[in-house]
């Protein structure tokens, strides 16, 4: 019977062994991973885009906050953080191991007495054993759990920060797309414009009004302009891809976006944006944290230095028929005080306090960057307003310019020529408005996010009530 217990152990070894020694099909793997993805994403691209026949830019963000990978990495990252302060936590309950021991010889133990043999212990042994322990005395055990909830509230505001972070991008490939939307619609019309102008223009040629060259002026005019439809049309395709990306979905697909309220401009002096930004920006928050974690870390280093206290008890019981006492406790006190370690405990402290002082000079050094950034941002965004302000005036005059000439050549005032240049001038003046109106957007949006005015989709929507 042992014997064959001991067969169907040997191969149970076995078995485990050839299971871990397998080889991994690499190239296996990868197909089954790109198959099984690609479904899988194609799949949850079409239920969230057919929930609505359109989506603005409140719509995007909710999307974004519940399917992008990177908030759900960062969700994840708060849970375990949360789960290393428990595991810290721990340190203060008692340990509780229950250990199981079967010895055997193949014969009895025996010892000798003179010229005679006693036997010492029975052939076969139990032994069960409860071992119970609790730590008493231990500063670094405090500390260390308090270090674990600096670190479980850090990561929550990474997380938080990882949001404003996406919704930012979001924001910024939006207001892209549409802004790429507006110009494919107004290179088509445009388009459409030139090859009505280029039909007239051949009516004239036909009559002999028009020269050769004017011809293949008006007819290389549409081409350039179907050129800039087919240009557009791809980089609408580009920015939605952006967009589905930052939404978590798939890039292949189409989305359809509809333009809701613009972004709400920042209406206070640059002094009181960059005070509002060091009071409410994620990243000084993390750097607040960092040097609580650090002054943590500088008392686990100090405790190094202060003795541990344990109380321990233990219940032992055996089958041992040669004990006089089968079952018996133990309990005590053990004590540990560090001695010497070769200065370990000492430069460690002092690294330590080191640590310290640099978390402190880079929560200025990360101050100072932001309050650069909050400038510049301001800067930015009264550069796009006054380049909307200018976009739209330069755009009303080329218009008009437009309409005038325009009456003219009908007129036979102006060659065709000079009607092709104040055309372009106007389609010009249209692009350059559609991207001022785009560059405004995005300057909130920025300012906003280094304000930390991004962190829910009302807010990003309309900024803080």
């Amino acid at each position: 019977m042992n014997r064959n217990k001991n067969i169907l152990f040997v191969i149970s070894l076995l078995v485990i062994f050839q299971a871990g020694c397998q080889k991994v099909n690499d190239r296996l793997v990868r197909q089954e991973h790109a198959g099984a993805f690609s479904a899988s994403l194609k799949s949850e691209t079409n239920d969230v885009l057919s929930m609505k026949p359109a989506y603005g830019l409140n719509d995007c963000v909710s999307i974004a906050l519940q399917n992008n990978l990177e908030i759900r990495i960062s969700a994840i990252e708060e849970k375990i953080s949360g789960l290393e302060r428990k595991v810290a936590f721990a340190n203060f309950l008692p340990v509780i191991n229950l250990d199981y021991s079967e010895t055997r010889w193949n014969r009895t133990p025996m010892t000798k007495f003179g010229g005679a043999a006693a036997a010492t212990h029975d052939r076969a042994i139990k032994d069960v054993t409860w071992q119970m322990q609790l730590s008493v005395f231990d500063p670094q055990t405090w500390f260390l759990y308090e270090m674990y909830k600096r670190g479980e509230e850090l990561t929550k505001i990474v997380s938080q920060y990882t949001r404003q972070t996406i919704i930012l991008d979001v924001i910024v490939n939006y207001y892209h797309c549409l802004s790429l939307q507006e110009m494919q619609l107004a290179l088509e019309s445009q388009l459409s414009s030139t090859q009505g102008l280029q039909s007239e223009i051949e009516s004239l040629y036909n009559e002999g009004l028009v020269t050769d060259w004017q011809l293949q002026q008006a007819q290389l005019n549409v081409l350039a302009r179907q050129i800039d439809v087919n240009e557009a049309r791809y980089a609408v395709q580009q920015a939605k891809g952006d967009l589905m990306f930052s939404l978590g979905l798939s890039p292949l697909a189409d989305i359809n976006l509809i333009p809701e309220q613009p972004l709400q401009m920042p209406d206070a002096p640059v002094e009181e944006l960059v005070y509002t930004a060091m009071l409410q920006n994620p990243g000084l928050f993390i750097s607040d944290k960092q040097i609580q974690i650090e002054k943590e870390k500088v008392k686990i280093a100090l405790a190094g230095f202060l003795p541990k206290l344990a109380i321990f008890a233990g219940r032992t019981n055996t089958s041992d028929s040669f004990q006089v006492f089968q079952n018996f406790w133990t309990y005590g006190l053990s004590g540990t005080l560090p001695i010497f370690n070769g200065f370990a405990n000492i430069n460690e402290y002092k690294a330590a306090k080191e640590r310290q002082k640099v978390a402190f000079i880079e929560r200025e050094q990360q101050t100072l960057v932001l309050m650069l950034e909050v400038y510049k941002a301001y800067l930015n965004l009264e550069n796009a307003k006054e380049m909307s302000v200018l976009t739209l005036k330069a755009f009303d005059t080329a218009s008009k310019h437009f309409e005038e000439t325009n009456e003219k050549w009908k007129e036979g005032l102006v060659v065709s020529s000079e009607l092709l240049e104040v055309t372009a001038e106007k389609d010009n003046a249209q692009m350059d408005l559609m991207t001022s109106k785009y560059q405004l957007q995005v300057s909130i949006a920025v300012l906003n996010n280094l304000m930390g005015q991004n962190n829910s989709p009302s807010e990003a929507l309309y900024g803080k009530q």
